[in-house]
């Protein structure tokens, strides 16, 4: 799936939710239209092999290739509805793509079915009540009642809550070039600026399944707490984003940006002296979480950025898990970050 230029027209991100279960929902962008395709296994039986098909990209959907192939199946077979319900924009007319653009596209849903051993769209109406909605949202409520503060994964966000920070509406920032390869540029808007401004900033999407609440409640103590100070490398929460018919509804939150790679990008090529000072400062912020009673949760080299002056910042608060790290009962735990830092000193040969 193309997210770059070809031919001299401007292809925008395309984004790809997978969920392979019995039935397949695979949800993308591609010209600025959102797709969403249903596949049922019953619906693929008969000649072409299309089920067998199916089930050996739900076999070894983690290798990107076959992801890459499975995309390309589905594409092919919807070849025609994307020429004509989402054209290649021409030479010379690039778009500002903002948040609110990317998040909240026209949308589109087609089921696939098996026509004489061919794979064949047929387009239905789209229905967000019954289909489902991608976009990313958290509801800010006022009343603590309904408010579940130990469900860090929790529909509900307290209003009270709440940050003294900057407010954006979705439509006010714009998906910024993040200045690598094509290969590595994030499909999802990652490195956003607003509109007419040369601020740059880091976004963060809501979704509830990335343990977004956990980060947000982390970064909000962490902005609030007098036991940090500005030699304590972490994530920096600058700004919300709202959607813009709904004051009510969190899309994501902006963090400052990080220029730099992370440690896992870096550390083969890094000396020891580097990567014993990058696991002492990291050791450090780690103990003052520690102190303020919160553990990191995903330590890992892919969870720390060395920024431009060749510091160590934590990033990533979700919460997730890496069984190559940490024992899964020390999942979240003070205990299991410090198995995790160890880990990595001994992967780093310190």
């Amino acid at each position: 799936m193309e997210n770059n230029v070809d031919n001299g027209a401007v292809l925008f991100p395309s984004h790809c939710i997978a969920d392979f279960g019995d039935h397949v929902n695979h949800i993308f962008m591609y010209n600025l239209k959102r797709f969403y395709v249903t596949i049922q296994r019953k619906e693929l039986k008969g000649k072409g092999g299309l089920l067998e098909t199916l089930d050996n990209f739900r076999e070894n959907i983690e290798d990107p290739d076959t992801l890459f192939e499975f995309e390309d199946w589905v594409l092919d077979a919807l070849d025609s509805f994307l020429k004509a319900l989402a054209p290649t924009p021409g030479p010379g007319t690039p778009k500002t793509l903002t948040l609110l653009d990317y998040f909240s596209p026209p949308t589109c849903a087609f089921r696939l079915v098996n026509d004489g051993g061919s794979l064949r769209g047929i387009q239905e109406n789209y229905d967000p009540q019954s289909q489902g909605d991608s976009s990313p949202r958290t509801q800010i409520v006022d009343e603590a009642q309904s408010y579940h503060p130990d469900d860090t994964d929790g529909p509900l966000l307290l209003r009270s809550a709440l940050p003294i920070t900057r407010v954006f509406r979705a439509s006010e920032l714009v998906k910024v070039d993040e200045g690598g390869s094509s290969a590595d540029e994030s499909d999802v808007p990652r490195k956003v600026s607003p509109v007419g401004s040369d601020d740059v900033f880091f976004f963060k999407l809501g979704y509830q399944s990335h343990g977004h609440l956990r980060e947000f409640n982390i970064l909000s103590l962490i902005d609030n707490s007098n036991k940090f100070n500005p030699s304590f490398y972490t994530s920096k929460l600058t700004g919300l984003v709202l959607w813009d018919h709904d004051s009510s509804s969190l899309m994501g939150f902006l963090l400052e940006y990080i220029e730099g790679g992370t440690l896992r990008a870096r550390m083969d090529a890094a000396s020891l002296e580097e990567k014993k000072k990058c696991m002492d400062q990291i050791e450090t912020t780690m103990r003052r979480l520690h102190e303020a009673g919160v553990a990191w949760g995903d330590v890992k080299p892919d969870n720390i950025m060395i920024n431009k002056d060749g510091d160590a910042v934590a990033v990533d608060f979700g919460g997730g898990y890496n069984p190559k790290y940490i024992d899964s009962k020390l999942y979240q735990t003070r205990e299991g970050d410090l198995m995790a830092l160890d880990h990595m000193r001994k992967e780093m040969g310190i």
